[in-house]
């Protein structure tokens, strides 16, 4: 028997039980489909810290206290004056609140900050201004929109000039920022700068969220972070009591946080595949029970074991293989619907696609093995005598 009649013997066998080979590819399917999807947003999540490396840099450092340990206002120049050369430090005080304008309302991460955050880099201006020294100084009800935010509270018009409610007090819009796609922690696009001294009596408190501090090189920022971390466990008498951690080290846990994550789902979507090779099996076996009858004849005309063993091969891996494509076609269809639902890109992974087809081959070969065995090992006259 030759190769292509091999595969059309297979074809014939696998399309004149319709439903029941779509049934046995769903699982290939899944698998495959998932395993592209799933790849797409682990790479995606991989491009946004890269991003967020260039954007920002590596020689930030952040110093955020433990619950309970006092961070007011003054330590920002304690930090200032402790550290053997120059650096940038900017304070912080972050709560989630409601937003409104005259027909919208929503939630948003509010920002107390000064004007030295701009600085920092990572974010640009798109429209009016950043907030000023005077603005802070005189605590002005002013505010500055993360992309996110002018789109919600004011779809596509220019914000700036306009009047928003935070968490019940009346702010003016002075500005508006670029995207900056998503970093660590909450999403710069999804918040809402104001003046650190408007932000103390708006939250009820005057302690900081953190600190974010700027060295001039990334060898300085490491030496900075064990310096306060050192500086803060004497003060404090506890290393845990105040968190020093460089944009570096945070980062460098995001992504492994992530890859833990993308390397789980992706795990997941193979034993899918497995599933989907074991449904592939038990339907082959269930095939060959059925054409016994059908085996003894083509045995009786001169057809050898290979020939019924190769057909029932082909059959298992034409199934697997449909399944692997079918699946890839769903997987990217999903992979560029990612954008729009989850708001977070997807990158398209060439080594994704080449795994997800060597893996459905593979489960089509090796969970087809069995059956098609089985088929070829039939005797000649008790499959010719099988009546079902």
């Amino acid at each position: 028997m030759t190769w292509s009649d091999g595969f059309s013997l297979a074809f014939h066998g696998m399309i004149s039980n319709k439903l029941r080979a779509v049934l046995t590819m769903l699982g290939v399917i899944i698998g495959v489909a998932a395993v592209i999807v799933l790849v797409a947003i682990g790479q995606g999540a991989a491009s946004i810290v890269s991003s967020r490396i260039e954007t920002l840099g590596t020689n930030v450092i952040f110093v955020s206290p433990a619950a309970g340990t006092p961070f007011p206002m003054s330590e920002t120049g304690i930090i200032a004056h402790a550290l053997p050369f120059s650096v940038q430090v900017v304070p912080e005080m972050n709560t989630g609140g409601k937003v409104s304008t005259l027909s919208t309302e929503g939630t948003a991460q509010i920002a107390g900050t000064t004007s030295s955050y701009l600085r920092l880099g990572g974010i640009s201006v798109a429209a009016g201004h950043f907030i000023t020294p005077q603005e802070v100084s005189s605590a002005q009800h002013v505010a500055v929109l993360g992309a996110n935010q002018a789109l919600n509270l004011f779809g596509g018009q220019n914000p700036v000039g306009s009047s928003i409610m935070i968490m019940g007090q009346q702010f003016q819009v002075i500005g508006a920022l670029n995207a900056v796609g998503q970093g660590p922690g909450a999403s710069q696009d999804n918040e809402i700068f104001i003046p650190i001294t408007s932000a103390q009596p708006l939250f009820g408190t005057t302690q900081l969220s953190q600190m974010i501090v700027k060295t001039s090189s990334p060898s300085q920022a490491n030496l900075a972070a064990d310096y306060l971390t050192n500086l803060y466990t004497n003060e404090l008498g506890s290393s845990s009591a105040v968190n020093v951690a460089s944009e570096d080290q945070v980062l460098q846990t995001l992504q492994a946080t992530r890859a833990t994550f993308t390397n789980l789902l992706a795990g997941t979507a193979a034993i899918a595949l497995v599933v989907g090779g074991i449904g592939i099996m038990n339907i082959m076996l269930v095939s060959v029970t059925e054409r016994t009858r059908e085996i003894g004849i083509r045995r009786a005309l001169g057809a050898t074991r290979e020939d019924i063993l190769l057909q029932f091969l082909l059959e298992s891996m034409i199934m697997s293989l449909s399944g692997g494509l079918i699946g890839v076609v769903a997987g990217l269809g999903i992979m560029n619907l990612i954008p729009l639902i989850l708001k977070t890109p997807a990158v398209f992974s060439p080594s994704a696609l080449i795994l997800a087809f060597v893996f459905s081959t593979a489960v089509g070969l090796i969970f087809g093995l069995y059956p098609a065995i089985k088929a070829s090992g039939l005797d000649p006259i008790h499959a010719l005598r099988y009546d079902g």
